[in-house]
């Protein structure tokens, strides 16, 4: 009875749709419902956003953990740190921007990379309001250590995916990874809101939003219990 109610809800929304199609549908339906121990989303993109969270957050506490072994060194100095070593020689305001991190928390990161004496800093001599920063020595002896602490947390996490499967998840994110690396880089000073209306439009937006709204309420009702139960 289920497979058929949900085979009759699905054809009313794509009378075109083949059984393949519809059992595909159903199998990654039935397989979200067991994610997060059931605290599952109502929308598919939220799903695939929590999903994605989720282990960005189960990777950073085990990167702590594995950054235990250089007693105050913080995570977010390497990033800054291995973003400088790749960028070579860049001005703090792009190093800032590239970590997505506040102005006033970047600088405040990058005096104290400057007082460890892992980067350096000079005049930038095409603009001299701006100061171009790179890694010294003892910087980049200190990147390749935090390098190999850090491969534990990523082994532990990822070692058993198939390779295959590591690549087709990597094709399918890096364009999305690279388009709001620059969107983020031009939205200083800009809403959200100002954001998704020059990416959608206001009329899709619009119908999104109440697409969207009528789902949490399907799903509200989904989670009350059954008076007559």
């Amino acid at each position: 009875m289920k497979l058929i109610s949900a085979w009759e809800a699905y054809a009313r929304k794509s009378p075109n749709a083949s059984a393949t199609e519809f059992c595909m549908h159903f199998l990654a339906q039935e397989s979200n419902n067991q994610l997060f121990s059931g605290l599952t989303p109502p929308d598919l993109d939220t799903v695939f956003a929590k999903l994605i969270g989720r282990l960005a957050g189960m990777q950073t506490v085990y990167s702590k953990m594995a950054l235990q072994e250089i007693p105050g060194f913080e995570l977010e100095w390497f990033y800054f740190l291995s973003s400088i070593y790749h960028l070579k020689e860049v001005k703090k305001t792009q190093i800032i921007q590239y970590n997505f991190t506040e102005q006033t928390t970047g600088i405040d990161i990058l005096n104290k990379l400057k007082t460890q004496g892992f980067i350096t800093e000079r005049p930038d001599p095409e603009d001299k309001r701006a100061k171009l920063v790179s890694l010294t020595k003892t910087g980049e002896q200190v990147l390749f250590r935090i390098y190999q602490l850090l491969h534990k947390p990523t082994l532990l996490m990822y070692h058993d995916i198939d390779p295959t499967d590591k690549q087709v998840v990597i094709n399918i994110l890096k364009n999305t990874e690279q388009k709001h690396q620059e969107l983020l880089s031009g939205a200083r000073n800009k809403s959200l809101d100002e954001l998704l209306t020059a990416e959608l439009g206001e009329e899709k937006l619009a119908a999104l939003a109440q697409a969207q709204q009528q789902r949490i309420s399907q799903f509200s009702d989904a989670k009350r219990p059954n008076k007559h139960q």
